[in-house]
């Protein structure tokens, strides 16, 4: 399949106009043009994509998605969903894919992730709980009976430590929980749970409850000396703006999960979930943390970065341009610490929409100092992905970007895979596309 190349000049610091930039260096994004995913799952419509890349072999990858043969509608007393959970797995760069579908038909949430042995994780909330299946063999085979975490879990992600520390293949899982203080308050915790034995099982969870307010767990990373960092944000809504102030947070645990840091301010970010990303392991920019979030207010993807573990973080780089919605964007780091971020964009609606049901491609961008400046985007998907169509229902009204994130992964090689969902068809489908950022 011939690549398409996209020749752009040096990379604009944030606010910058990247024709204004020192034209020291020409910088290519290469990307091979997007492909459909074949699973044999044309009449379902495919929701919240999930991407992993194996440690070692650049043409290993997992994914993870749920597939809704029924939805309905959830105002109906009677109503229930009819989702499947599926993990994806590729030996061939994304080419051709295998799809696995666990036994529980209540399943969402998919998240995904390789242990440093190349054995498999797959992280799914069913109708029993938050659960987490293994594979032994990469992905090829599941065990389809699940470590259950419980009840009362929402977002559901894994981090996994493949550092040379004591806690080396340790795997995190952590989620939003809601649990009962002492005076039988509900309240929202973020919990994380550590499995040293490949996700066979799982020790007894931390809870921790930073304040009154609503709080959602985003997705663990462990730095290469082990420390964990978990990523959550914080909601208040009517308290302290008009709508609602979403602050992102990180906590920081230095033995294992056993204990936290007090919490860490990211960022004011009015949006839903972010994402964090950490790397590489060597190098000038060692362990650098990186968050993406996507701001409903100005309609921007900002992506912030930290040089001293979450301590501090800079102002966020834009990556996008225009007034269209901006949104559900995932972030990545590479082996050489080229910071890769895509998203769904509805900035070329000809209709000129201005809500989330416009239609969207998807953009990529990447960083190649740290996340200090970010090469002008470039559109990865060749059609646009309209949500509001019969055949999605419910589905695309719910979804208006396929979920609230979709796949992006560094692979051994350094190539960026994505993995995402598109209805271009009419129905939410599943796309792929491979994009490199390399300096000349």
């Amino acid at each position: 399949m011939t690549a398409l190349a996209f020749l752009v000049m040096s990379a604009a610091a944030p606010g910058q106009d990247a024709r204004d930039a020192g034209r020291t260096r020409d910088t290519i994004v290469v990307a091979v043009p997007d492909r459909p995913v074949a699973i044999n799952a044309g009449d379902l419509a495919a929701i919240e994509p999930h991407l992993s890349a194996h440690p070692r072999d650049p043409n290993h990858l997992l994914g993870g998605v749920f597939l809704i043969r029924r939805l309905g509608d959830p105002r109906d007393d009677n109503f229930a969903a009819d989702m499947v959970c599926s993990a994806l797995t590729s030996f061939d760069a994304g080419l051709n894919w295998h799809r696995h579908d666990f036994p529980d038909p209540s399943c969402a949430d998919p998240w995904t992730a390789f242990l440093p042995n190349g054995n498999a994780l797959f992280v799914g909330l069913g109708k029993a709980g938050l659960q987490v299946f293994r594979s032994a063999d990469g992905g090829r085979t599941w065990n389809d009976s699940p470590f259950n975490l419980g009840p009362r879990h929402d977002h559901g992600s894994i981090g996994v430590d493949a550092g040379a520390g004591p806690r080396r293949g340790s795997a995190y899982v952590a989620a939003h929980e809601s649990i009962r203080d002492s005076a039988g308050r509900r309240r929202a915790a973020v919990m994380v749970a550590r499995s040293g034995d490949g996700g066979a099982t799982f020790g007894p969870p931390a809870r921790i409850v930073s304040s009154n307010l609503p709080a959602f767990a985003n997705n663990p990373v462990v730095l290469s000396d082990g420390t964990l960092v978990v990523p959550f944000v914080t909601y208040a809504r009517g308290t302290v703006k008009e709508g609602r102030l979403d602050q992102a947070w990180t906590l920081m645990s230095s033995d294992g999960g056993a204990s936290f840091s007090v919490p860490r301010f990211i960022a004011d970010c009015v949006g839903h979930w972010g994402q964090l990303a950490a790397g590489p392991t060597t190098g000038s920019f060692r362990d650098r943390l990186y968050f993406v979030c996507w701001d409903e207010d100005n309609r921007k993807i900002r992506v912030y970065h930290s040089a001293d573990q979450g301590e501090t973080w800079s102002p966020p780089a834009v990556l996008n341009q225009g007034d269209g919605p901006a949104q559900t964007a995932a972030i990545a780091v590479n082996r050489d610490g080229v910071v890769g971020v895509s998203w769904y964009d509805g900035r070329d609606d000809p209709r000129g929409y201005r809500d989330s049901f416009a239609c969207q491609h998807i953009y990529f961008s990447a960083s190649l100092d740290g996340g200090q400046a970010f090469l002008p985007a470039v559109k990865v998907s060749s059609a646009e992905n309209c949500p509001d169509t019969p055949a999605n229902g419910e589905a695309g009204r719910r979804w208006k970007a396929g979920g609230e994130y979709h796949g992006l992964a560094a692979a051994a090689d350094g190539k960026f895979h994505l993995l995402w969902t598109d209805s271009r068809e009419g129905i939410y489908q599943l796309r792929s596309a491979v994009v490199q950022a390399v300096r000349r």
